[in-house]
Parts: C-alpha cells; structure tokens; sequence
C-alpha cells in the first residue's frame, strides 16, 4: 500500500512539473508572421490574429484570409452581393482584424504590419494607435493609411487594423501581408517617438 501511494505521490509530481514547464514565460522571442498563419503550439505564439470583418476569417488550416470575393466562406456579408472591388477606386475597412497580446505576462509587445505593395494596399487605425515606421506620424484614416506601420500592445489588449485596398487593374490579386512582434525596445526600427 505505501508503495502505491509513493508511486501516486510521484506522479502527480511529474504531472505538476510537466504543467509547470509548459507554462514559462518568454523573455525573448521574435517571430514574424504573415495573413497565412500557420496555428502553433501555445507555448510558441507570440500574438493571436482574430478576424474583425467578415472578409477575414481564419480557414480550416487555421491562416487568417482576407478576402474580398465571392470566395470567401462569408459571402454575401449582410445581404450585400458583389464580386469584389472595383479598379482604379479606393476602399476603406475600419479593424479587418485584431492583433492582441493575450501570451505575454507583463510585456507589451511592438508589432510591425508592412504591404509588399503600398499602393493597392496599406493600414490605418481609426484611434491613432499606429505609426508610419520610423515616424512619428499617425496614420488614423485613408488619407494617411502606410504600408508600414507598427504600433505597442499592451498585455490583454488588441488593436484593430484597418485597410486601405486601391486596386488598379481588373482580375484576382494575391499578396501576403507581414506581421512581425518584438518586445518592446528590442525591435530593430523604430516605432513612434521615443
């Protein structure tokens, strides 16, 4: 009997260790990540993507799409039917997704979003949460939407990114938007005036 019970003893010990173990906390990290998110393991994420429009979605591989066609697994977005965008027009979508810091215990994070192509697509935030990189502008709405912008997150907030998308030919266009995460002062540029 008091064998069983040493044995049971160690085992909720190495049960407790494993738990233990898998919940550190990262102290430095970088990791950069595009729209296609591949889903990770927890204790590998940096920042959690959340669809804000229903033209984001996160698909059965679990990457972030955004898609603006008749495609997407959402359409028609509120009995609104169209085929897409128009070219040589301008388009503005308030927080298509969501960026939050809900892995880092007490570390607020600088996340950097850049267009392979600023001028079809590039980013804004309505509450000026934003910079332009390296700047200390503000890009708030399309006037002033970049296609490099960063901005701090908090531990437990998000911040909504906005696209302006300015297509200029007919046809289906694919691109891929990066989005890096550092710890705030170890990023390798500069975000906002310091």
């Amino acid at each position: 009997m008091k064998k069983l019970f040493a044995v049971g003893i160690l085992g909720i010990l190495l049960v407790a260790t494993l738990a233990i173990g898998v919940g550190a906390t990262f102290r430095d990290y970088r990791a950069q990540r595009s729209t296609h998110i591949a889903v990770v393991a927890d204790d590998v994420e940096l920042i959690d993507l959340s669809p804000g429009q229903p033209y984001a979605y996160i698909d059965d591989s679990g990457k972030l799409q955004i898609d603006f066609s008749v495609s997407n697994i959402n359409y028609p977005w509120d009995g609104y039917v169209g085929l897409g965008l128009s070219p040589q027009s301008r388009y503005n979508f308030d927080h298509v997704f969501y960026v939050s810091n809900d892995l880092w215990e007490n570390v607020t994070i600088v996340v950097r979003v850049t267009s392979p192509n600023p001028n079809i697509m590039s980013f804004y935030n309505e509450e000026g949460l934003m910079y332009e990189v390296g700047t200390a502008n503000r890009p708030y709405n399309s006037d002033t939407a970049s296609g490099d912008v960063c901005f701090y997150v908090d531990p437990g907030d998000e911040v909504g990114v906005g696209l302006e998308l300015a297509p200029d030919t007919l046809g289906t266009h694919f691109s891929d938007i990066t989005i890096e995460a550092y710890p705030a002062g170890e990023q390798p540029f500069v975000c906002g005036v310091v």
